[in-house]
């Protein structure tokens, strides 16, 4: 028995192992919980023969017999609610850049300021990246609190509004947005 538990492998989501019941087959279970065991059969392919046929008997007045079966609640739904509710909640932006990126960002940002078209010209600008792929990649970069933060706290710039136009820090030069 063991064995034949192990082939069947583990159950990693918390929720429907707990509502699992190791006396019934797996589809079984799944579909208990409201969840499709089988998404060919859940959601399946429209035939459009069929659908061409069913429609020539409703034109002709014939009965068309009905595919959809009576659905009845599933009675551990409550599965099913809890994953949807957790597929919907908002866990943050896990995006980050690589730490070699934001080494040659904060470098030029260092060295150029928010002037992109010189960071385009600069001698280690090896992948002949060009100044609007800069001030994309220096914009991502901003938007990424854990990343930017240590460094504009060394900068001594965290407590700088970014959005004030008239402080020359945060000027950008030589862009399409330029006012």
């Amino acid at each position: 028995m063991s064995q034949k538990d192990r082939r069947n492998g583990t159950i990693k989501n918390a929720e429907i192992r707990a509502a699992y019941d190791k006396m019934k087959r797996p589809a079984r279970n799944i579909r208990e919980m409201g969840l499709a065991f089988d998404v060919n059969r859940a959601i399946p392919i429209p035939n459009i023969k069929s659908q061409i046929k069913d429609m020539e008997k409703t034109l002709s007045g014939q009965k068309v017999k009905s595919a959809t079966r009576k659905s009845h609640p599933a009675p551990k739904q409550y599965v099913a609610d809890q994953l949807e509710e957790e597929a919907n909640e908002f866990i943050g932006t896990r995006f980050r850049i690589a730490r070699s990126m934001v080494r040659k960002i904060t470098a030029l940002i260092d060295r150029y300021g928010f002037n992109y078209q010189a960071m385009a010209k600069d001698r280690t600008n090896y992948e002949q990246e060009t100044w609007r792929q800069f001030r994309s990649k220096v914009r991502r970069f901003l938007r990424i609190p854990e990343q930017c933060t240590p460094y504009l706290e060394e900068k001594g710039w965290i407590d700088c509004d970014m959005s004030d136009s008239n402080d020359p820090r945060w000027k950008e030069y030589c862009t399409d947005d330029e006012s």
